[in-house]
């Protein structure tokens, strides 16, 4: 089971407990010391529940030892995770995004595909801003001034110059609109003059041909380097509570097979051009 299905399992279990004690979330609240707001996000797993947390309310609620340490043991496995994600940006998003710039510089080729949000590489400012600045609640220092974060995530596009980087994304992160209006034409018009610059292979695969995708979609991740010709070739997978780094030749491959069976329903070159800048046109005016 992964870290969003015991998410999921411990909040149900909470909510589940309270209901068969026919204590209200208000009700519970009160007993416990804090607030409507945070017992709802809890059971709804919007907020993590702390291994703290689990042993008041299951105290509270009289839950019998056997599953008050089943959840207990769901908790410390949920609050080991996310103390992961912190240690991982502890240095700083700016530091982060200088080592990323340093591993796509060693690699013959950077591959990275995305579902809902246009990759990191293909991004305007403006749009990378607002990826940053959404964050992930408890993790990101926001003491961290925002615009040396963004310079160093704007460096990074330095790569497309040198190297041959192949970018993907869902239709899904076209039609997700992040930007008013006129920063998100600007994005737009990035994108479609990427479709057609030197080094760079850009697609989208669009909802169309959703049905002839020889592959699941799954999970956005980053390939730096490719098994067959580099060394220190790898893969960067992110989830809710941590950064994996693949070094696992076999595995790196399964992940650039699966990224090539992608690319052959996307849509690219002038084509994407034209196709982006008809979205454009339809839906900004």
């Amino acid at each position: 089971m992964n870290h969003a299905d015991e998410r999921r399992e411990l909040a149900a279990a909470l909510r589940d407990m309270r209901l068969n004690r026919q204590v209200s979330t208000t009700v519970l609240a009160r007993r416990l010391g804090w607030s409507q707001a945070r017992v709802s996000r809890i059971e709804r797993a919007v907020a993590y529940a702390k291994p703290a947390d689990v042993e008041a309310w299951c105290r509270e609620l009289g839950a019998d030892p056997d599953q008050r340490r089943h959840l207990a043991a769901i908790a410390e496995r949920l609050a080991a995770q996310l103390t992961e994600w912190r240690r991982e940006l502890a240095p700083g998003r700016r530091r982060k995004q200088q080592e990323l710039r340093d591993l796509e510089a060693a690699a013959s080729v950077v591959r990275v595909f995305s579902g809902d949000v246009i990759p990191g590489l293909a991004q305007t400012r403006d749009y990378a801003r607002v990826m940053f600045t959404q964050g992930r609640e408890g993790v990101t220092d926001e003491r961290e001034d925002i615009d040396d974060v963004l310079d160093a995530r704007m460096a990074r596009h330095d790569v497309m110059r040198t190297k041959h980087v192949e970018l993907l994304m869902s239709e899904s992160a076209i039609r997700r609109q992040l930007l008013p209006a006129g920063p998100w034409r600007a994005q737009l018009d990035h994108l479609a003059d990427l479709a057609v610059t030197p080094n760079v292979r850009l697609g989208v695969l669009p909802f169309a041909a959703a049905a002839r995708e020889p592959v699941h979609q799954y999970h956005g991740y980053a390939i730096l380097g490719d098994p067959d010709a580099d060394d220190t070739a790898v893969a960067l997978v992110e989830t809710v509570t941590r950064a994996l780094t693949v070094r696992d030749p076999q595995e790196i491959t399964t992940y650039r097979d699966h990224f090539t069976k992608l690319g052959t329903t996307a849509i690219t070159g002038d084509e994407l051009r034209t196709w982006l800048r008809e979205f454009s046109t339809n839906t900004l005016g």
